[in-house]
């Protein structure tokens, strides 16, 4: 019964639940987060992987400075 007044209140909804296609555009919708996740992820990763070679070169000529 709750259902029937949904597909009236939206026909947009209605029809994305009556013909099946709601499972799609969820699992689109999972699959393109999922993906954003692993990508900010890795930039995450290579980010302070050059956040660390660039406090290394810094620090390597002031060392040798004070030598």
């Amino acid at each position: 019964m709750m259902l029937n007044t949904l597909f009236q209140a939206n026909p947009i909804e209605g029809f994305f639940f009556g013909s099946g296609k709601s499972m799609v555009v969820g699992g689109v919708a999972v699959i393109i987060i999922v993906g954003l996740g692993l990508w900010m992820w890795r930039m995450e990763k290579r980010i302070q992987q050059l956040d660390e070679s660039a406090s290394q070169h810094t620090d390597s000529p002031n060392e040798s400075a004070e030598a």
